[in-house]
């Protein structure tokens, strides 16, 4: 079954959905990705929040510029450069964008966000095993994260055409978003008739 042919999800639709995984509310212990001691200052959580915001509202000029100001005077911490990849693969600044998931990671390897970030970047690279990599330890480090979930159960779907795999992950993605994604939910039910009717 050519599930790619049926069932493909646009780029925008995913970027909304890591957006929202990585916009949760900053604090001091999120923005000290890179498990250092420096501090961070209340002026400077006002400004991670103010970049989530523009991020969120789309105003990518006005995030980058918020984030940018972050990364240079707090430079060893993983989040701003994570925002600002995500940026950039809205803008399909591809190789703007695989610069700053790969600081975030060397500023914090485990980050998952950073990790689901970079499988995105492998998979528009046409790196299949990289990408599954990255998803897969994004997983290992926040075991519910929905997006995460979501991203490898396609990749297994779409690319490996590995349904069995693909199901578990599917399914763990919508118990995590309270089932509201239906083209999904029903593309579920279509995978599970198929799989069960035809062993594929």
């Amino acid at each position: 079954m050519d599930t790619s042919m049926y069932y493909t999800k646009p780029l925008s639709i995913i970027l909304l959905l890591l957006i929202a995984g990585c916009s949760t509310s900053p604090s001091k212990q999120i923005l000290k990705q890179g498990g250092d001691s420096t501090s961070i200052s209340d002026t400077e959580i006002s400004l991670y929040r103010q970049a989530i915001t523009e991020l969120s509202d789309n105003h990518l000029d006005k995030a980058t510029t918020s984030f940018l100001k972050m990364s240079k005077t707090k430079p060893d911490l993983a989040g701003p450069w994570a925002n600002l990849a995500l940026i950039y693969i809205k803008k399909q600044q591809y190789e703007k964008a695989n610069n700053a998931v790969k600081t975030a990671l060397t500023n914090n390897p485990d980050m998952p966000h950073a990790l689901n970030l970079a499988g995105v970047i492998a998979e528009q690279d046409g790196r299949i095993d990289d990408a599954r990599g990255f998803y897969e330890k994004a997983l290992t480090n926040k075991p519910d994260y929905a997006i995460a979930h979501y991203n490898l159960a396609l990749l297994f779907d779409v690319y490996l055409q590995d349904i069995a795999s693909a199901l578990p992950h599917y399914q763990r993605y919508l118990a995590l978003t309270g089932g509201k994604d239906k083209n999904t939910a029903l593309w579920v039910k279509e995978l599970k008739f198929n799989l069960e009717n035809n062993g594929s």
